[in-house]
């Protein structure tokens, strides 16, 4: 059975990974056009490997699609999160179950990736009640078997 943490955690890794592949795609577009062509005339003739241009558009096209697969999935899970916290059509959150101050503290820590003053100043609590409430979101989400009945609705 998945906890909630584990849960949670897994959630905040998908939020990491799409950052750093939206990253990734921003720098590779940056340096693709800086190899793009200045004019139509050569100024100086190369005697390097005149395919090097398209392999390395090749290898840069193949990464791209890498990245987007993995964003994919990263957004699939961080999809799942907000389902847990704000619910769906199909079903209730957190924020309904339980709490909304609980809901909002889950989705800046996890989704967010937020320290845990960025969560405090967001959801408008102090450090130490914001992380007392997340402790007892987490406990609830475990104990009262949400989680595992969302386990059970999502494919993870």
């Amino acid at each position: 059975m998945t906890t909630a943490r584990d849960f949670f955690d897994r959630v905040r890794d998908a939020s990491q990974d799409a950052e750093r592949c939206r990253r990734q795609l921003k720098q590779m577009e940056q340096r693709l056009r800086s190899l793009g062509a200045q004019g139509y005339e050569p100024r100086v003739r190369s005697t390097s490997d005149p395919d090097k241009m398209g392999r390395r558009v090749a290898s840069y096209v193949d990464r791209e699609r890498s990245l987007e697969s993995r964003m994919d999935e990263d957004y699939r899970i961080i999809d799942l999160g907000s389902t847990v916290i704000y619910g769906s059509e199909d079903m209730d959150g957190l924020d309904k179950a339980q709490s909304p101050v609980w809901a909002d503290i889950l989705w800046w820590r996890y989704l967010d990736d937020a320290t845990w003053m960025r969560v405090a100043r967001a959801v408008g609590y102090s450090v130490r009640p914001c992380q007392i409430m997340h402790d007892t979101a987490m406990r609830w989400l475990d104990d009262s078997g949400f989680m595992a009945d969302v386990m059970d609705k999502i494919d993870l």
